[in-house]
């Protein structure tokens, strides 16, 4: 399939791929407009056909109504003002009769409109003797029949067009209009028959059961409507039923049919009582049946209309899609066509020049317009990686002749390392005596160290005394200075005592002078009293002075150790700064001793090292040999490069000359 597809141009494809869709399209378009037209036809013959039930019916309503008035003269023997009546009739019926006639349609058949004329136009053609019967009153064929005959094969007509009707709404509607002109064909040949016989004044059995068939046929057409109509008109039908007029036929129709016994003494309303109210109930089906034709009348202009309307909006769609759509592909292939040539042309310049400073249109957001793109981007790569080759190939020059240079400086550099090695081997040997005399001044060293820790320890050990000496002064300069405190408090205490007993002395030599004051107002009785309260007074006054001595004392003693307490504080701070101060040499002697076995260590490590690089300095002697050799094998190795380095060149030469063919800029 591939390879079939690849033998046709782009543009071919287009065109087939494009086209086989639009002819189809073209088809199918003409197809539903065929139909659009066809459903146009069915709509005007629908509506043709309306028209030709409605001319029928018009014929049969206004016999109707002159059959009626045909039967009331014919009972009064032509009197009475039905007569007048009846001339007018005869002239609408004329009139409507002559509309039939005439009526001629474009999208019925002619003979299929000639063939249902043929048996009413022959009915017609004896209205004429009839007529003059009734003027007459000379009657050789009944006018009753007649008018039924002519007025059923209009309704018979009527029927047969509906049979044809396409629409599904138009053809129920026209159902229904059947049934409500049978109700008003049934309602004015019941209006005939009694309006003559309420003008005779009596009836016989066979108008009797005539009269009642009529009734059940009506009903039997009321039934059929009712079943046909759309709801709103059944809402109007019960509407005309409740009417006081309808209601009044109804009770004389029943009236009628309960005379069956007494016909020859008929009993009712006066004939022309009867046939306005008749009239008036036929009117009112007739308003009813007016309804009904107008709307079928409406709906099948309007689906005429909105078939035509369709039908020409289909054609003005269809070609205006179709040449849109011819002068889209055309317009649209030319252009693919232009570009993928545009394309091409430019590829094939680009190839044989090898010319890489163009670039593609870029214009659009279609497939090509991504290839140009993708093209592009792909000779953007190209010249960006030609460019980096070219560059690449300059540097490689360069380096490639810095490599010679760096092998010819490798070569002398060769020769000088083998000259260097030489004195390495000597600076060696050298190191190795040196190594040897550090090894033996780190012994030296390690022993010195070893008895200045001996020194460190010892001295460690009288710190350690020290500080245990100091801490146990600090612990007894604790004691002594609770103990001052506890005395300053004791002190307090023994004062408060001592003014407890100044107070009581000073109480009893009160009381003591109390005593000898009432003493005195004893007079000789009181004399001794008085000398025991001068001695308690003595003893009072000796108290206090001893109190206030005690007071003196503790003053001082409170003085004495509130000094004591103060000296105490500052021996205790002068303990605390000597305790830190041992504390910090015994520390001291403590990092001392640590930093002194670190110098071990170094020592140690020293010795060990310089141990181990008096061996090592034989192994780079070992390998400055080995080194030689490597040198002068470098030599070697360096003047083979610059051979190969040379021929290298020539190829890059070769590269530089193809990239300048291309044309990047």
């Amino acid at each position: 399939m591939d390879k079939l597809i690849q033998r046709f141009s782009l543009y071919t494809l287009i065109l087939l791929l494009a086209g086989i869709p639009i002819i189809i399209s073209l088809i199918l378009s003409f197809q539903i407009m065929t139909n659009y037209q066809t459903t146009v036809e069915k709509a005007n013959r629908d509506q043709a056909t309306a028209q030709l039930i409605l001319l029928y019916d018009n014929v049969a309503h206004n016999l109707a109504v002159e059959r009626g008035l045909t039967a009331g003269v014919l009972g009064s023997n032509g009197s009475g003002p039905q007569v007048e009546a009846l001339q007018k009739q005869r002239s609408i019926s004329d009139q409507h009769i002559r509309q039939l006639n005439r009526y001629t349609s474009d999208y019925l058949p002619a003979d299929t409109i000639a063939l249902l004329q043929k048996d009413i136009t022959q009915e017609l053609s004896q209205l004429h003797n009839v007529r003059q019967q009734v003027d007459r009153l000379q009657i050789k064929q009944s006018p009753f029949v007649y008018y039924s005959n002519l007025n059923q094969l209009s309704i018979h007509n009527a029927s047969l067009l509906t049979a044809n009707i396409s629409s599904i709404d138009v053809a129920s509607l026209s159902k229904a209009l059947l049934a409500v002109v049978e109700m008003k064909e049934r309602a004015g040949q019941v209006r005939g028959a009694l309006n003559g016989a309420y003008a005779r004044q009596f009836s016989d059995l066979g108008q009797y059961t005539a009269v009642e068939g009529y009734i059940k046929s009506a009903d039997y057409a009321e039934r059929l409507a009712i079943l046909s109509f759309p709801p709103q008109f059944i809402e109007q039908l019960n509407s005309i039923k409740s009417q006081p007029t309808w209601k009044q036929v109804e009770q004389i129709q029943h009236s009628f049919l309960a005379q069956e016994k007494t016909l020859a003494q008929l009993q009712g309303p006066k004939p022309t009582e009867w046939f306005k109210a008749a009239t008036e109930r036929i009117a009112l089906i007739n308003q009813l049946r007016n309804e009904l034709q107008n709307q079928m009348v409406a709906i099948s202009v309007t689906q005429a209309q909105q078939a035509s309307t369709k039908a020409t909006l289909a054609i003005a769609v269809t070609i205006s899609l179709g040449l849109i759509l011819v002068i889209a592909t055309f317009v649209c292939t030319n252009n693919i066509k232009r570009r993928v040539n545009t394309l091409t042309n430019n590829l094939a310049v680009m190839s044989d020049n090898r010319d890489l400073s163009h670039s593609l249109s870029e214009a659009g957001k279609d497939e090509i317009s991504r290839i140009s793109t993708s093209v592009n981007a792909l000779i953007t790569s190209i010249r960006k990686l030609l460019n980096n080759v070219t560059e690449t190939n300059t540097r490689s020059n360069q380096h490639l002749d810095n490599i010679i240079q760096n092998a010819n400086d490798l070569t002398s550099s060769s020769q000088a390392t083998t000259d260097k090695c030489s004195n390495i081997a000597t600076a060696m040997t050298e190191l190795a005596q040196s190594s040897f005399e550090i090894a033996s001044s780190s012994e030296r060293a390690l022993t010195e160290t070893e008895q200045m820790t001996l020194k460190v320890e010892d001295c460690q050990r009288r710190s350690r005394h020290s500080y245990d000496n100091v801490k146990a002064l600090v612990a007894q300069i604790e004691q002594t200075q609770q103990c001052m405190q506890q005395l300053e408090v004791d002190t307090q205490s023994v004062s408060k005592i001592v003014e407890t007993i100044n107070g009581i002395s000073e109480q009893t030599n009160l009381l003591a002078l109390n005593a000898a004051i009432e003493a005195a107002r004893a007079g000789e009785h009181g004399r001794g009293f008085a000398v025991v309260s001068s001695e308690v007074r003595d003893l009072a006054q000796r108290s206090k002075e001893a109190t206030e001595h005690i007071s003196q004392l503790l003053g001082s003693i409170r003085v004495n150790t509130n000094t004591a307490v103060t000296n105490m504080d500052k021996s205790r701070a002068a303990t605390d700064v000597t305790f830190d101060t041992v504390s910090e040499v015994n520390n001291s002697v403590s990092q001392l001793e640590t930093l002194i076995d670190v110098v071990n260590q170094h020592i140690t490590s020293i010795a060990n090292s310089t141990t181990e690089q008096s061996k090592a300095s034989e192994m780079v002697n070992q390998d400055v040999d080995v080194l030689t050799e490597i040198a002068v094998q470098t030599g070697d190795l360096a003047n083979n490069l610059d051979n190969i380095v040379a021929s290298y060149q020539g190829e890059v030469a070769q590269v530089r000359k193809q990239l300048q063919e291309f044309k990047l800029s």
